[in-house]
């Protein structure tokens, strides 16, 4: 795993919440979708709020993964014709973060060069946005900061990257990652579009 698990007692069957932490909303339910023949996963997994989608029995990809599968290597100049990677922006923009991630790192695991180094930053970028929804903000800002100097160090020579224009995407995450989180300004239906964390790709259609 590119990034490392909190491992945390499940308590979504029991009577006790975990106090203001909820699934995460789409910032904008509205958003085009890339790869609309796949469905979304049924809940969104949050740490300690809902099942592991892959270790708990009411997972939602329990026993789906198989051992056999073998993962496709990315190919960034084909970034429109890749299935996986387009599922992982849909998943990615409805505020499904773990599974963005998780649909992102087979690619990142056959990847080379700049590819690897562009899904390590979305995965971190992923991870940062989890632990914004549950208030780890140490750990929302190292990630973010971790996975936006990969994606800077691609921007040097890439202005658009697997259909990502790279500098307009770093700009919405600056914007996002320095609003002050802690006194919850970032509001989901009051932030302007300029600082929510969205990607838009480049389609010729």
């Amino acid at each position: 795993m590119l990034v490392q698990e909190v491992i945390m007692p499940s308590i979504h069957n029991n009577k006790d919440s975990v106090i203001g932490i909820t699934q995460p909303v789409p910032f904008n339910p509205d958003i085009r979708r890339y790869c609309p023949n796949r469905d979304f996963p049924s809940y969104r997994y949050v740490p300690r709020l809902t099942p592991h989608p892959a270790k708990d029995p009411d997972g939602h990809s329990y026993r789906k993964a198989s051992e056999d599968i073998i993962c496709p290597v990315y190919d960034a100049s084909a970034w429109s014709e890749n299935i996986d990677y387009l599922y992982g922006v849909d998943l990615f923009n409805f505020a499904y973060w773990w599974e963005a991630h998780e649909a992102w790192e087979g690619g990142w695991a056959s990847a080379t060069g700049d590819q690897k180094l562009f899904l390590q930053g979305m995965i971190q970028i992923s991870a940062a946005l989890i632990k914004w929804n549950v208030k780890q903000f140490r750990g929302m800002r190292s990630l973010s900061t971790s996975g936006r100097e990969k994606l800077q160090k691609i921007s040097v020579e890439n202005k658009n990257f697997m259909g990502i224009d790279i500098s307009q995407f770093m700009k919405r995450l600056d914007l996002f990652f320095s609003l002050p989180h802690e006194g919850n300004i970032a509001v989901y239906n009051v932030l302007d579009i300029s600082a929510k964390p969205l990607i838009f790709l480049n389609m010729k259609d």
